[in-house]
């Protein structure tokens, strides 16, 4: 039982009128997994790799700055979906930093954000072992050179197992060859994930 998740929830919104999809969100924070112990984001050190700076951050302070690579990323692996309008939901994504159960890894060149790695922790129900899944791996395209795909994959790992997480899982997309690269690095293909979207 996370109370203090409870607690803050209960202190965003005071204020506000209780309905039932009020109190099935509050409730629902009792049942949310807090990895926030874990994650401690100053103490995460950085790692330079040829002119690039690649490092744990907060999305809380970065959204802004964020929204071009997210946009480009959608443009290029999400055509499948085009039809519906990307909408991220940075406050879902805060949210759940601020608990513990995301964490963001960025590439920076010269300062510039040039790419993201986004990870989602939770506990596993089938072995009780913490598990990352990934939302999105990704560098724009000119600045995709040398190793720098790999060297961010193998910091991410770094981190997360560090910090206790057992099992790591990744989706990659049809209309690139990330699967190549990632299946070189260790990573099996344990199942195939297919995709209906309906009109709006």
């Amino acid at each position: 039982m996370n109370l203090r998740l409870l607690v803050e929830a209960l202190e965003r919104n005071l204020g506000n009128t209780l309905t039932p999809e009020l109190a099935k969100g509050l409730l629902s924070t009792l049942q949310q997994p807090d990895l926030s112990d874990r994650i401690n984001i100053e103490d995460i050190p950085a790692e330079e790799h040829e002119g690039y700076l690649i490092l744990a951050e907060r999305i809380e302070d970065l959204v802004d700055e964020i929204k071009p690579i997210h946009a480009a990323h959608w443009a290029e692996t999400e055509s499948y979906r085009h039809g519906i309008d990307l909408n991220v939901d940075y406050d879902y994504m805060i949210n759940a930093e601020r608990q513990g159960r995301f964490i963001l890894f960025t590439v920076r060149y010269e300062g510039t954000l040039v790419g993201n790695c986004m990870m989602y922790l939770s506990k596993s129900t089938h072995t009780q072992k913490w598990v990352a899944e990934e939302d999105t791996i990704f560098i724009l395209p000119e600045y995709r050179k040398g190793r720098l795909g790999v060297r961010l994959i193998r910091y991410v790992e770094d981190v997360l197992r560090n910090m206790g997480i057992t099992e790591i899982r990744i989706t990659v997309k049809t209309v690139n060859t990330v699967a190549k690269l990632m299946m070189r690095m260790g990573y099996a293909h344990t199942g195939n994930q297919l995709t209906k979207v309906f009109e709006e």
